[in-house]
């Protein structure tokens, strides 16, 4: 299946479906960081489907990741899209291009009266085959909490929270089982969980 990761408001070239080698300089000024940024009006996930893959490709096994940078306009249609990272595959990169302008719809950003203008956007596409899953991200965040002799968590704080992991764990605080000392007597306790995924070389000697 196939994800879309991150929209951000960047400066980047006009030109429909460059391929990130093109230097080509933007047609018009467009504003890096307007007072509202425009916001997809619908799941981006579907702007993208498994329907849209190669046949060849799903033949062969390609998979990638494409970084593009469209041009929204006021009216929220995408106008330009332009390649920044390429998959290494120039079909995946010509698909995701296609796909975006002909499906992405914004709300379109605004300025600081609360028109509608034309802003810049980055948005990623990962081709993954169908069934298969994505690795692992490496990450490493430390969860501290609090349990109240009732079992509730009344403090909670996260280290080092990965900018991918849109929900604060804090902000889902679980309830526990009211924390007891030895002799039965209800007592609050500190816990600190560590979370971490790294990736680890093969052998000692890699």
């Amino acid at each position: 299946m196939y994800k879309f990761i991150t929209l951000l408001a960047v400066t980047v070239s006009a030109p429909v479906m460059a391929q990130e080698s093109d230097i080509v300089p933007p047609v018009r000024t467009l504003p890096m960081e307007p007072a509202e940024k425009a916001q997809p009006t619908e799941n981006p996930a579907n702007w993208v489907t498994t329907e849209d893959y190669p046949n060849w490709a799903e033949r062969s096994g390609s998979q990638g990741r494409v970084v593009t940078e469209l041009v929204i306009e006021k009216t929220g249609r995408v106008s330009a899209c332009r390649i920044t990272v390429s998959s290494d595959i120039p079909d995946l990169d010509r698909i995701a291009c296609a796909k975006l302008m002909q499906r992405g719809r914004f709300k379109p950003a605004r300025d600081e009266k609360g028109i509608p203008i034309a802003s810049r956007y980055e948005q990623a596409v990962r081709f993954v085959l169908p069934g298969a899953k994505s690795l692992p991200r490496e990450r490493r965040f430390i969860l501290e909490y609090v349990v109240d002799r009732d079992g509730s968590v009344i403090e909670c704080r996260v280290e080092g929270l990965p900018e991918d992991v849109k929900k604060d764990p804090c902000d889902a605080r679980p309830t526990f089982e009211p924390p007891r000392a030895d002799d039965g007597t209800p007592e609050q306790r500190r816990y600190r969980q560590s979370h971490i995924v790294e990736r680890l070389p093969l052998s000692d000697e890699d």
